[in-house]
C-alpha cells in the first residue's frame, strides 16, 4: 500500500522530472534562437545584406558567414547540373574557381561546395542565389557590376564548354544555354557603359 508520503514523493519526483525536461527544452530553444541570431548578424556583416527575409533564406539554404564564399560559385554549379548530371570535366573549372576564391579543403565553404557537386541542388538554390545577387548588385557601382558579370559569365561559359559537345562543334546544350540566359538576366541591371575617348 502506497502511503500518503510516498505518493507525495512520487508526485514531486514526476513534477521535478517534468519541469526538468521543460527547462532543458526551454534552454535548448533559447540557445538555438541565440545561435540563429548570431548567425544572422554574422551573415549580414559578411554580405552587407540588411534584408532579414533574405538573410533567413540564405541561412535556410545552408549559408552562413563561413560558407558565403561558396555562394559565388552557385552559377557554375547550376550550369554544371543543367543537363541533370555532373561531368568530371565540369567539376574541374568549378574547383579551380573555388581555389582562386580562397576556398580551401576542410572548410565549411568547401564542404558545402562538395555537397553541391555530389548531389544535384534543389531549384530553391537558384532562387536563393538570385535574391542574394539581386540585393548585392543594387549596391554596386556600374564598374563593379560589369566586372562581376564578366567574371561570373566567363566562368559559367567555361563550365558549359568543359564537357563534350556535339561532334566537337556545339559545346553547350540547350539546358546549359537556358541556365546561362537565366544568369545573364539576373545580372542584367542596366549600367552606364564607360565613354570611349574621342
Amino acid at each position: 500500500m502506497v502511503t500518503k508520503d510516498a505518493f507525495t514523493d512520487r508526485r514531486q519526483a514526476l513534477e521535478d522530472e517534468f519541469f526538468h525536461r521543460v527547462d532543458e527544452r526551454l534552454i535548448a530553444d533559447m540557445r538555438a534562437k541565440k545561435e540563429l541570431e548570431t548567425n544572422r548578424q554574422q551573415l549580414a556583416e559578411v554580405t552587407g545584406i540588411s534584408d532579414a527575409h533574405l538573410i533567413d533564406e540564405l541561412l535556410a539554404g545552408g549559408a552562413n558567414a563561413e560558407t558565403v564564399a561558396a555562394l559565388s560559385l552557385v552559377p557554375l554549379v547550376l550550369v554544371a547540373w543543367a543537363d541533370g548530371k555532373m561531368d568530371p570535366e565540369e567539376r574541374q573549372p568549378i574547383l579551380a574557381a573555388a581555389h582562386e576564391k580562397g576556398i580551401t579543403e576542410g572548410t565549411p565553404a568547401a564542404d558545402l561546395l562538395e555537397h553541391w557537386l555530389s548531389v544535384k541542388p534543389k531549384k530553391k538554390l537558384a532562387l536563393t542565389w538570385k535574391h542574394y545577387i539581386t540585393d548585392l548588385i543594387t549596391r554596386m557601382s556600374d564598374e563593379s557590376l560589369l566586372t562581376l558579370r564578366a567574371d561570373i559569365m566567363d566562368r559559367a561559359r567555361a563550365v558549359a564548354n568543359a564537357s563534350g559537345g556535339v561532334l566537337g562543334f556545339v559545346k553547350t546544350t540547350i539546358d546549359e544555354r537556358r541556365v546561362l540566359s537565366f544568369l545573364d538576366e539576373v545580372l542584367g541591371r542596366e549600367v552606364a557603359l564607360p565613354r570611349t575617348p574621342k
